[in-house]
């Protein structure tokens, strides 16, 4: 319960500005449920940040995966449980029949294991069969920690200014490709990643 622990102790202790379309997933505002998309270098803000709204995410089968949803479960989220390497078809199917019976989720496209930025086809997946908006997330930081691993792991430092910005909805056309589905998420990313980081330095978001 360590991860559990830093999450709620350090998030307690920065000043977190959420920005964009946050108002859409705080107060339900879309005509349809919504899947939140993130780095998995990036998890630990927007994890705290949509605590207690009953996200559906997935966790590993694997003993740290038991753990994670452990931490998921105090959060408020509700789990379904798979990952790219064990049981990731059973679980992708059962998000998909949450997110079809109303539930909205969330998932960190590049992970468990990377390769960093690179997106998984599992959100498509999700997305297409669904017809679900994405809610693509970018979180910049004044002072962090980089950790040397495969996502290199952002740990903002105590008393750090955070900017968590929630990109404009969209969908994934049925008939787009998976990898075009990939690429919309992609850049869909990044362009939230540049507006939290132009939030932070300048204070005020650009035009997009």
């Amino acid at each position: 319960m360590l991860l559990l622990a830093m999450i709620i102790v350090l998030n307690s202790l920065l000043r977190i500005d959420k920005t964009g379309s946050i108002t859409c997933v705080e107060k339900g505002k879309l005509d349809r449920p919504f899947l939140i998309a993130s780095w998995h270098g990036t998890l630990m803000i927007p994890l705290y940040c949509f605590r207690g709204l009953n996200l559906v995410i997935m966790s590993s089968l694997s003993q740290d995966g038991e753990l994670m949803a452990m931490v998921i479960d105090y959060l408020k989220y509700l789990t379904v449980r798979g990952s790219s390497s064990r049981g990731g078809a059973k679980g992708l199917l059962e998000m998909i029949r949450m997110v079809k019976a109303g539930h909205s989720a969330a998932l960190t496209v590049d992970g468990p294991r990377g390769p960093r930025h690179e997106v998984k086809p599992g959100m498509v997946m999700v997305a297409q069969k669904s017809g679900a908006y994405i809610m693509p997330i970018g979180v910049a930081c004044s002072r962090c920690l980089t950790l040397k691993n495969w996502d290199q792991t952002k740990i903002p430092l105590p008393f750090s200014r955070v900017v968590m910005h929630v990109g404009s909805p969209f969908t994934i056309p049925a008939d787009a490709s998976i990898d075009e589905g990939c690429e919309m998420i992609r850049q869909g990313l990044f362009a939230s990643t540049q507006q939290a980081e132009i939030q932070l330095n300048n204070g005020k978001l650009s035009e997009v």
